[in-house]
């Protein structure tokens, strides 16, 4: 909204690179050791439809993580395609769940009408369960999505950027479109202390809140979620 309040795609050349930080409102219910308000931290590349610039957004935030001083970071990846990709999917993950979703929570109810692919994000223990049996994304991968998706594996295999396929990502928001990803800290003991931040492209979006058509990638950190796993990690950093 800032880009396009401004008109800074109007006199500059793409993609347009901007950062951000500040405090941001969280809607849903926030999880454990998430907070209502709190602080972000993120990038983002506006105005490119390139896979590098996919992957140049991929390897910042790993990168940036390793500067803090995260030493086992991980990435979760998956690709939610173009439009005809997600629109064969949502028919299948409809037909799946149909005879499912009366016993599925609140949300899910509400997410198979608006959108089922985020019935893949439910956190609802019982709703996980019918969730591991559902259509995987990559089987309706059409082809040039799926030529993407490996373009943009092959060169993180070559950045020495590890990653694991998450074929149930696809993050919390509704615009994305494509390559999704999180960042998650393995502890020193080998638990999985969850993301730490997390983005992906998208291709409507500024479209969406008054620009013109441009796709865009980016990606966000919770500057107190980072804190916390700091001073976990690295507590000598924090004595006074």
């Amino acid at each position: 909204r800032s880009m396009v309040n401004a008109k800074l795609f109007a006199n500059q050349d793409f993609p347009i690179k901007a950062y951000y930080c500040g405090p941001v409102f969280r809607y849903e219910r926030p999880q454990q050791g998430r907070y209502r308000q709190f602080n972000q931290f993120g990038i983002e590349l506006v105005g490119s439809d390139s896979y590098l610039r996919d992957v140049e957004a991929i390897t910042f935030g790993y990168h940036c993580l390793e500067m803090l001083g995260f030493k086992n970071v991980t990435m979760q990846i998956n690709s939610l395609g173009d439009e005809e990709s997600r629109t064969n999917y949502r028919n299948a993950l409809k037909a799946y769940f149909e005879s499912k979703i009366e016993n599925m929570c609140p949300d899910c109810k509400r997410r198979y009408e608006t959108n089922p692919l985020r019935i893949l994000d439910c956190k609802v223990p019982s709703d996980q369960e019918l969730v591991k049996d559902a259509p995987k994304m990559g089987n309706y991968l059409n082809e040039a999505s799926q030529e993407r998706f490996d373009e943009v594996l092959r060169i993180l295999d070559l950045a020495n950027v590890e990653y694991q396929i998450d074929p149930t990502l696809v993050r919390g928001l509704d615009y994305y479109s494509h390559v999704v990803f999180e960042f998650h800290f393995i502890s020193p003991e080998g638990t999985n202390l969850g993301a730490v931040g997390g983005g992906g492209h998208y291709d409507n979006l500024v479209k969406e809140v008054g620009g013109p058509e441009l796709s865009s990638v980016g990606f966000a950190f919770g500057i107190e979620r980072l804190n916390t796993l700091l001073k976990e990690i690295n507590p000598e950093s924090y004595e006074v």
